[in-house]
């Protein structure tokens, strides 16, 4: 049995830097989404419902306005940036959990 310290875990730099790119890449189209929806639906830093020739529209059509050219295009970018997130936390988690393994194995030995 040695009596060795454990390594600690740390990304070779190549996946570090795909990490890197992937949520900055992510980020940039939750970024990119906003400017283009503030630029297409907005006036002067207020929402400006698009879409409907009504010059007022009640509460219900207001609502689906503001889904179909807002909130739902958020929430897609949105979903999409977090489930790169979730992807790297997992794979980080899968590669920390794996160098833990042969550690303790060698540890073992």
């Amino acid at each position: 049995m040695t009596s060795t310290h454990p390594e600690p875990f740390e990304l070779d730099s190549d996946t570090a830097e795909s990490y890197r790119h992937e949520i900055t890449g992510a980020l940039n189209s939750v970024v990119r989404a906003c400017a283009d929806i503030a630029r297409d639906h907005s006036h002067r830093g207020f929402w400006t419902p698009t879409g409907t020739d009504n010059p007022t529209p009640d509460h219900h059509l207001l609502i689906e306005l503001a889904r179909t050219t807002v909130l739902n295009k958020l929430r897609m970018v949105l979903k999409c940036a977090d489930t790169i997130a979730h992807s790297i936390e997992l794979d980080e988690h899968r590669r920390r959990a794996r160098h833990e393994r042969i550690q303790s194995r060698r540890q073992g030995e």
